[in-house]
């Protein structure tokens, strides 16, 4: 049962990722992505997994180096996906959200 419940994840994840990549994520600079989400650097870099020092080359003042495009790649998808996330929690009745946000409190 477990194994089915696996590849059944497998699945889901295997579609979301084709319907990200099918949908044009707009490129966030990191310094961008971070003023929206308020992240710090080190939370970028923890997202990212990076080290923190590449990180702070992409926000330096003098020679400031551009992230390669896999890094703006899997920004772009993140902020998509985060998006997506707004709308339907925006289409969820309160009362659902609650019963969701209890739920996830005794997982944790």
């Amino acid at each position: 049962m477990v194994d089915d419940d696996v590849g059944y994840d497998y699945q889901r994840v295997l579609k979301l990722l084709k319907f990200m990549r099918s949908i044009r994520c707009k490129t966030l600079h990191p310094r961008d992505f971070t003023e929206k989400y308020q992240l710090t650097q080190a939370q970028l870099a923890e997202l990212l997994g990076v080290s923190i020092q590449l990180v702070k080359t992409w926000f330096a003042r003098e020679n400031a180096r551009q992230p390669e495009q896999r890094y703006l790649d899997r920004l772009a998808e993140i902020d998509a996906l985060l998006e997506i996330k707004k709308v339907i929690d925006e289409k969820i009745p309160p009362h659902l959200q609650a019963l969701f946000n209890l739920d996830n409190r005794f997982n944790n």
